[in-house]
């Protein structure tokens, strides 16, 4: 190798860090500026605004037993014949149906063109067990209609921090 290859090859990869560290240093300055937050120091990205937080979204059925740093845990109560308003939760949890609002369907939305909810998926539950504690991944905007004439009672442990259930 000789010298003028040297300087070449030097200016080049010197030019091409310059080039990747402005690409990455944009990169990371963009995901910020959009509010994205990790989830439980995993890599998952939360976009939903803490407005659609449960407890903020749908008060009436979401109800707050216990809180600290590292764990909420929710009263979810659903009157007889009645739609949750659309609500996230943001965190991993526990679910323990203590009395089922059955039957029930579940809606999940996403937002169209417009900025506003349309529901994109849903799924009608005719029976559900009771006192079996169930994983529940994060979830995005989503409701819950009692079709039933009893009212539901249920409890939700969020993990705020890492857990792998």
């Amino acid at each position: 190798m000789n010298i003028k290859q040297l300087i070449i090859g030097v200016l080049l990869g010197g030019l091409l860090g310059f080039g990747l560290a402005n690409y990455f240093a944009k990169t990371s300055q963009q995901a910020h500026s959009t509010n994205e937050t990790t989830i439980d120091g995993s890599s998952t990205k939360w976009t939903w605004p803490d407005s659609l937080d449960a407890v903020k979204a749908a008060p009436e059925n979401h109800k707050v037993v216990y809180e600290d740093s590292t764990v909420r845990v929710l009263q979810v109560l659903l009157d007889a014949h009645k739609e949750e308003p659309i609500h996230t939760h943001k965190w991993k949890s526990i679910m323990w149906i203590a009395k089922p609002a059955v039957p029930c369907t579940i809606y999940q939305y996403s937002l169209n063109r417009n900025g506003q909810f349309v529901a994109k998926d849903s799924i009608t539950i005719p029976r559900m067990d009771t006192n079996i504690g169930q994983p529940v991944e994060a979830e995005g905007p989503a409701g819950i209609k009692n079709l039933g004439n009893e009212n539901g009672i249920a409890y939700r442990v969020e993990f705020k921090k890492d857990f792998k259930p």
